[in-house]
């Protein structure tokens, strides 16, 4: 089970699903070295990555959300924050246990679940009111 990218998400904001698909890209790259029994340090550094480019996407999401005056701009910060705090939670397990098909599923399941519904609730939304606003 990957992530994988189709049109029913795409928000009409060319910078916003070019990042999608990058998060989704790389998180692909997490399972898949995970599944493979890649190396503790291949899977910190696709972390590493992850955490990093999560938070360059959520600013910069944030910062056109304030700039348009996005009436749902409070979910969506709450919504990443605790996606945010998800990761690191997952990082944390991943360093005390290890990989194991449990957390390998755990992980698939988490990372499909919240970026489906936070892409089809919110970043669509956001897509639609930034493309009406600007018309």
């Amino acid at each position: 089970m990957s992530l994988n990218w189709d049109n029913n998400l795409a928000t009409g904001i060319n910078s916003i699903d070019n990042q999608h698909k990058e998060l989704f890209d790389r998180i692909n790259l997490l399972l898949v070295a995970m599944k493979n029994g890649k190396g503790k340090n291949a899977v910190i550094k696709t972390l590493n990555f992850l955490e990093e480019y999560v938070i360059k996407h959520f600013d910069e999401e944030e910062e056109i959300q304030k700039k348009n005056n996005y009436p749902k701009y409070n979910i969506q910060h709450k919504q990443h924050e605790e996606f945010k705090t998800e990761l690191k939670e997952l990082r944390k397990v991943f360093e005390v246990t290890g990989i194991s098909a449990i957390f390998v599923i755990n992980v698939q399941q988490k990372m499909s679940n919240w970026w489906r519904g936070h892409i089809k609730d919110l970043d669509k939304d956001l897509g639609k009111f930034l493309i009406e606003n600007h018309k």
